[in-house]
């Protein structure tokens, strides 16, 4: 590569310098850059030019815009991610990153700029039309007015699906009102975005289109650290008692003892659960991708485990098992049969969004306080950390990346442990000394 050189054209500079490589018509090839406004600016320019070609890090001047990059990146990480995440970020990507920064060329994309970006999704970033409130004042005024709204009517009204309708009348009918929800987008919906646009940056600076990633220092929304809502050990019971005759209560139980994923627990299969030795494999779930239920692997390495169950759990799903044996038999070749543990009486596989709502009614109807069923892992992880299990094996069981991230999730769980640890420790190295040096 030779030296580089600066001139001035009309009011401002410029530099060029030959790049090692011939152009595509075999010409010498060079890389120019003007709009300086001193000479010592465009000699400072050209040599971090020339010093990128020499780390080979050159990216050539592109008008690629922020759009048209996601819409080639896309589909190039679509087989290297999981289906969930892909299907959440190309949701971020076409309803927010590219109405709002589409336009923009790539590398002009800035830090400011995307700063900026997630301020205004903080403020008025939903686009999402609040539907639960709009069914909600809907079914009011006609209750107000003394009639009874059908499922069907609220579907004609308001624009939303018959499952949407049924659960939404449920709700009203057993007294859970909804809130309304601010303009913009939760704090971690904000982060996740931005993890969406940081991965997506780091490849395009592989790809040769950026030189450095503008959202390496981008700081996304801070998240309110909270505490995760869980039922106490006589909620769980009461619930579990409740629910005895219901068709999914081994399936309940077994998320109340072992804290598994909603993919995870929909998708175990019978070569999977050995009732002999009450020992279950857990290495791939069913997730939802736009609406629709399908057989994924779990969620990472450290996921993938052998956990046993108690031996009551194991009962309730011999019992289980005895019922979906007497229903295979019954549909005969009409049976659909995946091996998967739960199913449906004709061997259906369980949607996800339907155990979910499911667990929802029966909560409600149980009179019980308003969780998630996500939150029936948690309220596994508190209770069996309050029972004194140590954190490393409560971690290995539901498949935390490490024991760190459980100590920090659940350190509202701990203090008391803590104590009774040092307690004890104290009490087994010097129980036989005095606790107070005497007096003189």
């Amino acid at each position: 590569m030779k030296q580089g050189h600066v001139r001035k054209r009309g009011k401002t500079w410029y530099y060029q310098f030959r790049l090692p490589e011939k152009g595509p018509d075999g010409k010498p090839d060079y890389d120019t850059k003007g709009g300086f406004a001193t000479e010592k600016e465009a000699w400072a320019a050209c040599r971090n030019a020339m010093k990128a070609v020499e780390q080979n890090k050159r990216v050539k001047p592109s008008k690629l815009t922020v759009g048209a990059f996601f819409d080639e990146w896309l589909p190039a990480i679509e087989m290297v991610v999981d289906a969930t995440t892909y299907d959440n970020w190309r949701t971020f990507a076409r309803a927010y990153v590219q109405p709002e920064l589409g336009g923009t060329d790539l590398q002009k994309l800035t830090t400011p700029m995307l700063m900026v970006f997630y301020s205004k999704l903080l403020t008025e970033g939903r686009i999402k039309p609040d539907t639960n409130i709009v069914m909600y004042e809907y079914w009011a005024r006609a209750t107000g007015r003394g009639d009874q709204p059908t499922p069907q009517q609220i579907v004609t009204a308001c624009g939303v699906s018959i499952h949407a309708a049924r659960a939404a009348v449920r709700r009203y009918r057993n007294g859970r009102i909804p809130i309304a929800k601010p303009p913009g987008l939760a704090p971690k919906t904000v982060r996740n975005i931005h993890i969406m646009i940081h991965r997506a940056l780091v490849d395009a600076v592989a790809w040769k289109y950026l030189v450095d990633n503008p959202a390496e220092k981008a700081k996304p929304p801070r998240l309110a650290r909270s505490r995760r809502p869980v039922w106490m050990p006589e909620q769980a019971t009461r619930f579990m008692d409740s629910v005895r005759y219901d068709r999914f209560y081994a399936l309940f139980r077994l998320e109340l003892t072992t804290g598994l994923r909603r993919a995870e627990i929909c998708g175990i299969r019978w070569p999977s659960l050995d009732l002999g030795t009450g020992v279950l494999s857990v290495h791939q779930g069913r997730v939802v991708v736009a609406g629709r239920a399908q057989d994924a692997e779990v969620k990472t390495e450290d996921s993938a485990r052998l956990i046993a169950i108690d031996p009551e759990t194991v009962e309730a799903l011999r019992v289980w098992k005895a019922i979906q044996d007497a229903e295979r038999a019954l549909y005969g070749d009409d049976y659909r049969d995946s091996d998967l543990v739960f199913t449906y009486d004709d061997g259906r596989p369980v949607h996800p969004d339907s155990i979910r709502e499911r667990f929802k009614r029966l909560a409600a109807h149980a009179g019980l306080p308003e969780i998630r069923f996500y939150d029936l892992r948690h309220t596994y992880v508190t209770g069996a950390l309050r029972a004194g299990i140590n954190p490393k094996v409560v971690s290995q069981r539901v498949g935390h990346a490490d024991v760190a991230f459980t100590m920090k999730t659940y350190q509202h769980v701990l203090p008391g442990m803590d104590e009774d640890a040092a307690a004890r420790a104290a009490a087994h190295m010097l129980g036989g000394t005095p606790r107070t040096p005497p007096h003189e």
